[in-house]
């Protein structure tokens, strides 16, 4: 008897530690509640909702808002498309899956979603929201990046360079393929490393494959190849660029690859894009380059765009594989102190007329949560303010 008592102890002890996370989050998210409401107001009748957050995507309170806010959008307001900071390539195929009635699995979903992500616990619940919706039709996933050789991806890295290449006659399929493959996984020896010959070979490669997909006689098929392509051509055009100049150069694609995705929807769709506040803020002059991609949609849309911002007073956040960094304490001063100077709320969404009083202060809605002084209101029309941020719960570690 007292065995069977030990066992039943051990075992009650490790459901518990199992269920930690969740519950823990379930309390984050009770206090989350008022916030989130807020927030669906102010978006819910816009046509295009970005979301920020710290640009090393180490945020996991953040990660776990902005996951229920897409949920709730999708759900409540009729927001029925859903962009990520994430392969254009993967989820093209995605969309080719869904057109062609082949599968759309949960798998291929997180994986095109991307491992900045898709291993969070926070985000777990989002992935299993959109995947059947996905599937059915009814809501349009798509990537907004062009960079080659994201690992994890379940098409780009292999399949994608094969079926290109097959578009080419025989005698040049095996040398595009192995040139367009060599690229996107950057596997080049020492002795002959990727220089701008190399890139000119593979400059030279989609150019023909270009040629070839302009008769593609499946005119369904046609643009999204050539949406491929043109993306791709961008991202190696950009391996000559350095600093600020590639940093925006890269939002200048995803600026146009969004304006192609949405281009493609039914009139009258509502978009939400999953980005960083570097990227999405709708002025230039915090994120270190430009133009970024918040400030071109800025210029399109107007008033129909809303931006969020994510920032915390204090906490810490995963900077790499293993690793944490502490969130300095915001000053008496900051946006962040006075958010939450009533001492009640461990999270509170600032609307756009309170981001409009607050004028020119220090705040650290930016990468690393450093404190840099602005007038928050030409940079975000709401921001979610943390008491504590802390990293995310990985399921691969």
């Amino acid at each position: 008897m007292k065995g069977l008592l030990v066992v039943l102890l051990a075992l009650s002890m490790a459901t518990q530690a199992t269920a930690s996370p969740a519950a823990d989050r379930r309390a984050e998210q009770a206090q989350e509640r008022r916030a989130l409401d807020a927030a669906v107001r102010d978006l819910c009748g816009r046509k295009l909702v970005l979301l920020g957050e710290n640009g090393f995507h180490g945020d996991g309170r953040t990660n776990g808002f902005k996951s229920d806010l897409v949920q709730r959008l999708v759900q409540s307001c009729g927001f029925d498309a859903v962009f990520f900071e994430a392969s254009t390539y993967d989820f093209l195929e995605i969309s080719r899956q869904q057109r062609e009635g082949g599968a759309v699995t949960p798998e291929m979903v997180s994986s095109a979603i991307g491992g900045l992500w898709n291993q969070n616990e926070e985000t777990t619940a989002l992935i299993a929201f959109l995947q059947p919706r996905a599937a059915a039709g009814r809501v349009v996933l798509g990537g907004l990046d062009d960079q080659l050789g994201i690992r994890g991806m379940f098409y780009s890295l292999e399949r994608m360079p094969v079926e290109l290449a097959a578009l080419l006659s025989d005698d040049r399929r095996e040398a595009c393929a192995k040139l367009l493959r060599q690229r996107i996984w950057s596997d080049y020896p020492r002795e002959a490393p990727y220089d701008e010959a190399a890139r000119l070979r593979v400059t030279q490669c989609l150019g023909e494959i270009r040629g070839a997909a302009d008769r593609e006689a499946d005119l369904t098929r046609r643009p999204e190849l050539q949406q491929i392509l043109s993306a791709m051509e961008r991202a190696t055009a950009r391996d000559r660029l350095t600093g600020p100049q590639r940093l925006a150069d890269r939002d200048r694609s995803m600026f146009r690859t969004l304006q192609w995705l949405t281009g493609r929807l039914p009139p009258g769709s509502k978009v939400i894009v999953w980005s960083a506040n570097a990227h999405v803020e709708k002025a230039v002059g915090l994120s270190g380059f430009a133009p970024n991609l918040g400030s071109l949609v800025h210029q399109a849309y107007g008033n129909q765009a809303f931006v969020v911002g994510f920032t915390a007073a204090s906490g810490s956040f995963r900077w790499g594989v293993r690793t944490a960094h502490e969130i300095p304490a915001a000053p008496a001063d900051s946006l962040e102190a006075r958010a939450l100077s009533d001492g009640r709320r461990d999270v509170v969404y600032l609307g756009p007329s309170v981001l409009a009083l607050e004028g020119i202060s220090p705040g650290a809605v930016v990468d690393d949560h450093k404190q840099v002084s602005a007038r928050w209101a030409d940079f975000y029309d709401g921001v979610i303010v943390f008491r504590a941020e802390r990293p995310p719960r990985r399921r691969d570690e």
